[in-house]
C-alpha cells in the first residue's frame, strides 16, 4: 500500500479502536463491533462507516491468514447497519467559473494558483497534483504524468494551452527543486494550500474543495458530450470490469483533443465579456 494509505488506516484504527489495539485479534467479537459501531455513529455516520471499513479489511486479512475463523464485522452486513453515505455532488457552477477563475488568477501564491488550475483543467486528484515532479512534465510533448496513483498506475495526460504560461512561470520559481510544488523545505512537496483556497472562497463567493475541482472537470467533460469511456480514461478510473472499455486503447492525440475541448469550455466562460450596449441620447 501507499504510505499515505497506511497512515490513513492507522489513524482510523486509533480513532475508533484505540483501546482494542493491544488485544489479540481473536478476542474481537460481534457484540463488541455492534457496541462500538453504535458509539462511533454518534460522532457521525460517515465517521462510523470509514472507521468500520478499516476494521473490516483488517479483520478480513486476519481471516485470510487463518488468524481467525470468521470476520466479526460481517454482523453489520447481516443486520444492515451500514449507514447510507450521501455522495457529494458539489461542483463549481458554470456561471461561477469566471469569478472563481479570477480569484485563483489573483492569488499571489504561484504554487497554489497552478495547483488549483491543474485540478480544474486536468482533473488530477489533489495528492496526484501535489506529488508531481518536474521530471513528470514533458515540455516537448506537452504532457504531465501522475505516478503511483490511487489505483497504482501511471497516468499521463496532455496539458491544455491555458496551463502552459502558468507552468512556465512556476518553473522559474521551483524548477531548481525536485517537486513542482515544493514545500518550505524543498526536499518535501507542499501540503494542501488551505489558506489560498480559503482566500479564493472569500473573494469569489464560491465554496469548494480540491475534489470539487476534479468533480467539475468530470461534469464539464459530460457537458461537452465526451463518451463515458473517455471520461473514465481522463479521470484514470479503472475500466478492467468494462469489457468494451478494455478493448479501447486511447491515443495521446485523442486525449489532447478531449482535454483541449474541456479547456475551451472553461475559457469561454472565464473570458466572456458582458454583452452591454450603451445607449446615448
Amino acid at each position: 500500500m501507499k504510505t499515505s494509505t497506511i497512515e490513513d488506516y492507522r489513524y482510523k484504527l486509533k480513532l475508533g479502536f484505540k483501546d482494542w489495539l493491544n488485544l489479540p485479534v481473536s478476542e474481537i467479537t460481534e457484540s463488541m463491533v455492534l457496541k462500538r459501531h453504535k458509539e462511533i455513529s454518534k460522532r457521525g455516520n460517515t465517521t462510523a462507516n470509514t472507521t468500520m471499513r478499516v476494521l473490516r479489511l483488517t479483520l478480513k486479512y486476519a481471516a485470510a491468514t487463518r488468524m481467525i475463523d470468521s470476520v466479526p464485522t460481517s454482523v453489520l452486513n447481516e443486520a444492515r447497519l451500514w449507514h447510507k453515505n450521501k455522495r457529494k455532488k458539489r461542483i463549481i457552477p458554470s456561471n461561477k467559473l469566471r469569478s472563481w477563475h479570477e480569484a485563483v488568477e489573483a492569488l499571489p501564491n504561484q504554487k497554489a494558483k497552478v495547483y488549483l488550475l491543474i485540478l480544474l483543467y486536468i482533473g488530477f486528484r489533489s495528492e496526484e497534483a501535489l506529488t508531481l515532479k518536474w521530471s513528470d512534465v514533458d515540455w516537448s510533448s506537452k504532457t504531465i504524468t501522475a505516478r503511483d496513483t490511487k489505483n497504482h498506475t501511471t497516468h499521463t495526460l496532455p496539458f491544455p494551452p491555458p496551463l502552459l504560461p502558468h507552468l512556465l512561470e512556476l518553473k522559474q520559481a521551483t524548477g531548481e527543486h525536485i517537486w513542482v510544488f515544493s514545500g518550505r523545505n524543498p526536499i518535501k512537496h507542499m501540503s494542501l494550500p488551505s489558506k489560498p483556497i480559503a482566500s479564493v472562497i472569500e473573494t469569489s463567493g464560491v465554496a469548494f474543495s480540491s475534489h470539487d475541482c476534479r468533480r467539475t472537470f468530470a461534469t464539464i467533460a459530460e457537458a461537452i458530450s465526451l463518451p463515458t469511456t473517455m471520461i473514465k480514461r481522463l479521470l484514470n478510473h479503472n475500466t478492467d470490469n468494462d469489457v468494451t472499455g478494455g478493448y479501447i486503447v486511447t491515443e495521446e492525440e485523442t486525449l489532447r483533443e478531449a482535454i483541449n475541448n474541456i479547456a475551451v469550455y472553461i475559457q469561454a466562460r472565464v473570458t466572456q465579456i458582458d454583452n452591454v450596449i450603451k445607449i446615448h441620447n
